[in-house]
């Protein structure tokens, strides 16, 4: 057994990192690249069919005058075309079944790494880069394993074939010929590492345009209202002469591989009209048996003088190959132990905070809270300037973070011993700008709990106050509401996520500026409703509105990342943090306006 690891391991020293990647990946389905080459190896034997019946006709036929036998040759010859086509293609057929399956199967295995990853991930990623990976390198990998390895199994075997049979016709033009095969493959060696470089390169600039690309058309209309299109096409611009550039340098680093190597294939021609003529003068070879070499030796060269493209685009897939590679090696930093335990819907929702400190990667010592304890069924406001550390301080029971150091608990168990799963449908974190499905209204709404109850969805519509607009769209709540929900305004992306957090049923429900697009007074029903829905569970309001806080019995202010105040909402003084204080009297005038406004 420790032979046969050794064995392996010697093997992968040799075989490059990619390939040894690829083949791991591909093993599951070997049974479809066995069948493609059995189909390959018998198309590459009947590739020799043709110049062999050649020789048959120059040298038998011809001189022995037998016509009867011509119609046989035609039909050999046709079976030497023909049969290799058909088996060719099905080869190809097979190889293309088992690289989309594989595709299948990269997609799901790299979509699946990629949604247990952390936030930090991607607030420090753009989308671009995220979704790269699926698309362009993956369909590389596709048309190594439909197209490329067919191609090099191909050429392979024909070569291997084609060297055989030219040894059996004549040994000594095989070794007048053979020497120059070298030739070809310095010029690989030669050339290698500069193709290897460039193909890195056209992928890093694609990478580059698909992550601009995503960022600009997701900003157009931002673009329009400050005038600069002309600064973004330039932008474009630029990134797309990057990539024509690298792309040309590729190409032309390609042209002098083949330069070098169709050096070998001119040379062997040379060979065989001259050492092959003379070897017929002198009778040591006979005229078919120089027109099948000279065929045999087109036939070995063929697929070497169009390596140089194959090993081209080979160097890409490998470098696809290594940006998927590090995308499925990325690993999440919040993740679960390994005793985790399970919460229930009776778990105690009390949340405790013992010198839990945190700071982004960016931003170090964000926030420090020494002690907090919010009570079961508690509702807390929270308050304080931007950047004070309000969010993060709602991210962190959610667990989207760990604290660089101390501990959150919930019912007396730190969060981070508790199974992700479970304590994403326990605490409700619910954001500014809510996330929304291209779908329709029901879609979004059940997307949580698919088998929600109608009586309990139309309860909820009704909580957030959509009861009347619902009511008046053509399709009710099968009406389709676009990408992000486009088409709703932003009070009503709002109050649909409102009422999926609803649906929800967590034991934790965090509002983080989550009414901030509502009126007051409409602020102050749904939040009403909501207290009423979740009187039994913990809710924590994060605001700017001073407004929404006369509600709560209790009231945190944050500053600089610590608290600062703690009380009831009417005996807080807020004087003692004057960023607090502009923040809330800057609030306050811009409510009066929009109640003006709205008046």
């Amino acid at each position: 057994m420790s032979s046969l690891l050794q064995e392996r391991s010697r093997c992968r020293s040799w075989l490059p990192s990619e390939l040894d990647w690829l083949s791991r990946q591909i093993r599951p389905l070997l049974h479809w690249h066995l069948a493609s080459f059995l189909c390959i190896t018998t198309g590459s034997l009947l590739a020799l069919l043709t110049p062999l019946v050649l020789k048959w006709v120059i040298d038998r036929l011809l001189p022995q005058r037998q016509p009867g036998l011509l119609l046989l040759a035609a039909g050999l010859i046709f079976l030497g075309y023909q049969g290799r086509m058909a088996l060719t293609s099905l080869g190809n057929y097979l190889t293309l079944t088992a690289a989309q399956k594989l595709t299948l199967t990269l997609r799901m295995t790299l979509l699946g790494r990629l949604d247990t990853l952390s936030a930090d991930y991607y607030e420090d990623t753009p989308v671009g880069s995220v979704m790269y990976p699926l698309k362009e390198p993956i369909e590389e990998v596709s048309y190594f394993g439909s197209d490329l390895l067919p191609a090099i199994l191909r050429m392979f075997l024909t070569a291997s074939f084609t060297l055989v049979t030219m040894s059996v016709l004549s040994p000594m033009l095989t070794l007048a010929v053979l020497p120059l095969v070298p030739v070809f493959l310095i010029a690989r060696q030669r050339f290698r590492r500069r193709l290897a470089a460039n193909a890195d390169t056209v992928q890093s600039n694609r990478l580059a345009w698909s992550t601009f690309l995503e960022e600009h058309l997701s900003s157009v209309i931002p673009i329009q209202l400050l005038g600069q299109e002309k600064r973004q096409e330039r932008r474009a611009f630029r990134l797309l002469a990057r990539g024509v550039r690298s792309q040309q340098k590729l190409f032309t680093t390609s042209v002098w591989f083949t330069v070098w190597s169709s050096l070998a294939v001119v040379l062997a021609m040379c060979a065989v009209i001259g050492y092959g003529g003379e070897m017929v003068l002198s009778g040591a070879l006979s005229i078919g048996g120089l027109v099948a070499f000279y065929g045999l030796v087109t036939q070995l060269f063929d697929p070497l003088s169009g390596a140089a493209d194959l090993y081209a685009r080979a160097q890409k897939t490998f470098a696809s190959i290594r940006q998927l590679k590090s995308g499925l090696e990325l690993c999440p930093s919040v993740t679960d132990v390994a005793a985790a335990v399970c919460l229930s819907g009776e778990h105690p929702s009390q949340i405790d905070f013992a010198e839990v400190r945190f700071g982004y990667r960016r931003q170090k010592q964000l926030l420090h809270i020494r002690s907090l304890r919010i009570l079961p069924g508690e509702q807390v406001a929270i308050a304080g300037e931007n950047g004070a550390g309000k969010s993060t301080l709602a991210r962190l029971i959610a667990r989207l973070y760990d604290p660089d150091s101390g501990s959150i608990r919930i019912g007396n168990v730190d969060i981070r011993n508790i199974q992700l799963k479970d304590l994403h449908q326990y605490v409700c974190y619910l954001p500014r700008d809510p996330v929304l499905f291209d779908g329709t209204l029901s879609f979004n709404l059940r997307f949580v709990r698919p088998a929600a109850p109608d009586g309990e969805v139309q309860e909820a519509i009704r909580s957030v106050g959509l009861s009347q607009f619902v009511a008046a769209l053509p399709h009710g709540l099968s009406q389709p509401i676009g990408p992000g929900g486009c088409q709703l305004s932003g009070g009503q992306r709002q109050r649909l996520a409102l009422a999926r957090a609803i649906l929800q049923q967590p034991r934790i429900l965090i509002l983080d500026e989550a009414t901030s697009c509502l009126d007051l007074s409409s602020e102050k029903v749904v939040l009403g409703n909501i207290r009423r829905s979740f009187r039994a569970s913990t809710l924590i309001v994060i605001s700017h509105r001073p407004s929404t806080f006369s509600t709560f019995g209790r009231l945190l202010v944050l500053s600089r990342g610590e608290i600062v105040e703690d009380g009831n909402p009417r005996s807080v003084k807020f004087s003692e943090s004057r960023a607090v204080t502009q923040s809330f009297s800057t609030v306050s005038t811009i409510d009066d306006n929009l109640r003006e406004t709205s008046l």
